[in-house]
């Protein structure tokens, strides 16, 4: 840390004139000799040239101190104008889904929403289409949902009775599948299993009545003949169900899936003009239930026919059956409101603007000098109209510079819980640049332009020596000295424009003395 001390005691104690001095480029060539030889009259008068001498009451006088030089870092800092704008990634611009007639309006200018809240209810026709279109591609699936799984049940039980014909099972084990569905094929199959039994059973007696010599051989033929033809049609009839049952099933399977498609098309196409889940929920349980219904019999006192629901009722009973409602999409602010009751409206109009107003975006206009200077995650302080300031940090700096303007945008995002940051507000911005490492260190106001050229009056043996500097960056209070001094040099750190004014003073009175530093 500098520290700043009063000159007292090493100000030389009798008062003294200010001596004669000159430049520092007066005196270079002379500063290059031996080191260890003995300076000239010349040279000497040079030495004392740059210096300048005050007396104790002088400086207390003047308000001069002195600060040691010390090492360390600064940081740099931007200024620039800037604007507060919304946040974009948080403003939706609300329009109609579908085209219809504005028929309430329940928001307006400022007023706060929450997420899925109405803004206005809106008549549409085509909303009305699109419930009905929906509700008809349910009910082909609950149609579907009988089918399959009948097809199913008769491919599956047509399979189990042909393995059971096929190996000639008895009787009993054929009577246990007697329950199972299989639509017309229980009444083909066993048909064409008997006909082939009795003429089986036939072509055994005639060959047995040929053994005995009984009957002929063209009887026997005959019977022979006649169970061929039994079997052949049995089994016929056998690969022909097979193949149909699967072909329903598959067909079944295929139906269903497709209108399933259509159903879920329906219903997207549904929500798209503004139908939300309870919308579709209340549709839905408008579709007649296919599971688990059994037909009642006559003769069953105790047996209610399930009833279905109405749907005409149901309509009737919906009072907002072509009505949508336009909601807002998260919770916000109403910062604009385009329209009114009984207006027609249609998908390209914007309505409505929500915006969450809890974070704002700061776009800063960066000259086209410093803007290579400026990157993401640097600090940046706004200070606002009112002298209040928040903190914040570079979110994004664009790397296209305005052809009309020479300045690219950077751009800060600040939290806005009170809603204090109000768009559309210029602001001034700090943005501090990190030092790229450490340097020698002196107060800003130890630095004089003396000739157009930077210097600083250096504590040297009882008087101020002039000494030309390359400064660097600065911050509010310090700055960086790339070459001239090194830490541990005192420098005149306040009152230092008094020295360089008797020092101007002195040269202007010096005859044939330099005007300005020559190199």
């Amino acid at each position: 840390m500098l520290h700043t001390r009063i000159i007292g005691t090493l100000l030389l104690g009798a008062a003294m004139s200010l001596a004669t001095m000159s430049l520092i480029g007066c005196q270079d060539s002379a500063q290059e000799g031996d080191a260890n030889a003995q300076p000239s009259k010349d040279e000497a008068k040079n030495e004392t040239s740059n210096r300048v001498t005050v007396t104790q009451e002088q400086a207390k006088r003047l308000g001069i101190k002195i600060s040691d030089a010390t090492r360390g870092s600064v940081s740099r800092v931007i200024r620039v104008p800037g604007e507060i704008k919304v946040n974009s990634d948080r403003m939706a611009h609300v329009a109609p889904r579908v085209a219809g007639v504005v028929r309430q309006v329940l928001k307006t200018l400022g007023d706060t929403v929450k997420a899925g809240e109405p803004l206005a209810w809106i008549e549409s026709d085509a909303l009305a289409e699109a419930k009905l279109n929906f509700y008809a591609k349910e009910t082909e699936v609950g149609c579907c949902e009988i089918e399959l799984p009948r097809a199913k049940a008769i491919f599956q039980n047509v399979a189990k009775l042909t393995a059971l014909l096929t190996k000639e099972a008895s009787e009993a084990e054929i009577k246990k599948l007697d329950k199972l569905e299989m639509g017309k094929y229980r009444g083909l199959f066993l048909t064409s299993y008997s006909a082939y039994l009795a003429a089986r059973t036939n072509y055994k007696r005639e060959a047995d009545l040929h053994a005995e010599k009984v009957s002929s051989g063209r009887e026997l033929l005959a019977a022979e003949t006649a169970m061929k033809q039994a079997r052949s049609t049995f089994r016929a009839i056998l690969d022909t169900a097979r193949y149909e049952t699967l072909v329903a099933y598959t067909e079944a399977a295929q139906e269903r899936q497709v209108a399933v498609f259509h159903a879920v098309a329906a219903e997207k196409r549904l929500r798209l003009k503004g139908a939300d889940d309870k919308v579709i929920a209340e549709l839905r349980a408008l579709v007649p239930k296919t599971t688990g219904l059994e037909p009642c019999t006559c003769d069953d006192p105790n047996c209610k026919e399930d009833e279905l629901p109405s749907v005409a009722e149901a309509l009737k009973k919906d009072a907002r059956f072509n009505l949508y409602a336009m909601q807002s999409p998260f919770d916000g602010t109403v910062i604009a409101k385009h329209l009114a009751v009984g207006e027609s409206i249609d998908e390209t109009v914007e309505v409505f603007t929500v915006a969450n107003l809890s974070s704002v975006w700061v776009d800063l206009a960066i000259s086209q000098d410093n803007i290579s200077l400026v990157q993401a995650g640097q600090n940046v302080t706004v200070s606002l109209p009112d002298g209040s300031k928040s903190e914040g940090k570079i979110d994004f700096a664009s790397p296209i510079i305005s052809a009309e303007s020479r300045t690219a945008m950077a751009r800060v995002v600040l939290p806005n819980p009170t809603g204090t940051l109000r768009p559309g507000t210029f602001v001034d911005a700090s943005i501090v640049i990190p030092s790229k490492g450490e340097a020698v260190l002196v107060p800003k106001s130890a630095i004089q332009l003396v000739f157009d050229h930077p210097c600083v009056f250096l504590w040297n043996q009882g008087a101020f020596e002039l000494r030309e500097i390359v400064p660097g960056i600065a911050d509010d209070n310090q700055i960086e000295i790339l070459s001239g001094l090194k830490a541990g040099d005192s420098v005149a750190s306040a009152g230092a424009f008094h020295l360089k004014a008797e020092y101007i003073k002195s040269r202007a009175k010096a005859p044939g003395g330099c005007q300005g530093h020559s190199h």
